[in-house]
């Protein structure tokens, strides 16, 4: 397993120290590691431009400019699957970290034992994620985690996969991929496209509006199952983060 890991600080002797009990944990669990630390929430906004560039998040809550929950925000609208782990001096953020889905809390001054017990739920969590999809593309098999795929299009006799980190093309049926894939995140929205609800913004007409901007067709004949579907979804989620 490798991760990437972010670390936004305004105080460098804090994200320093942070920086040094993460790597530590990380070598004491022989997991394989790449920390990125930044000075402020602009910084970081201005590095993060699609979904899946960072696993996990250590963000302080009192920043100068942008602060910790503000650029939580704006991150969510770019990523909603990256971990968000807030460090501050007060945990009076409860409604907050709900609406950004925060994963913890760490509590100033940090100790290795919060981060240890942080990281420990985070790579539990990570462990119970479905199985990657499975394709050969480029001459290889490759194993593609579910969460970094933001939607899936058939082009012609190829199968294109979008993620965060760039597309990956095969040929492989589009019927084949949905019954491959585990869960309810997908939904099969029109003959030629399977979308990723995680990555949904909003329905724009007739079609699915993703974080990265992207614009995926709904079925016109089924719109308004689709769009229930879709609704319904959304409620589950609250509730099951709730």
């Amino acid at each position: 397993m490798e991760l990437t890991i972010g670390i936004c600080d305004d105080l460098q002797e804090e994200r320093v120290a942070l920086a040094k009990m993460v790597r530590a944990y990380c070598q004491s669990r022989e997991v394989a590691v790449r920390l990125r630390l930044f000075s402020s929430g602009e910084e970081l906004l201005a590095d993060i431009q699609r979904p899946g560039q960072m696993n996990i998040l250590f963000l302080d809550i009192y920043m100068p400019g942008l602060s910790g929950v503000d650029t939580a925000r704006r991150l969510r609208k770019v990523d909603k699957r990256c971990a968000i782990v807030f460090a501050t001096t007060s945990t009076d953020h409860g409604m907050e970290s709900f609406e950004v889905t925060a994963s913890d809390y760490l509590v100033k001054p940090i100790r290795m034992d919060d981060v240890a017990r942080a990281m420990d739920w985070l790579l539990e969590r990570a462990a119970q994620e479905p199985r990657p999809l499975s394709v050969y593309a480029d001459g290889e098999w490759r194993q593609i985690p579910l969460a970094s795929i933001l939607y899936i299009e058939i082009l012609g006799h190829h199968v294109h996969i979008h993620t965060g980190g760039g597309d990956v093309v095969a040929r492989r049926g589009l019927d084949d991929l949905a019954a491959s894939i585990e869960g309810e995140d997908f939904l099969r929205c029109h003959r030629s496209y399977l979308v990723n609800l995680n990555y949904v913004r909003g329905i724009e007409g007739c079609d699915f509006r993703l974080t990265d901007g992207s614009l995926v067709p709904i079925r016109s004949g089924d719109f308004p199952a689709l769009r229930d579907q879709f609704i319904s979804w959304t409620y589950r989620k609250a509730w099951a983060r709730a």
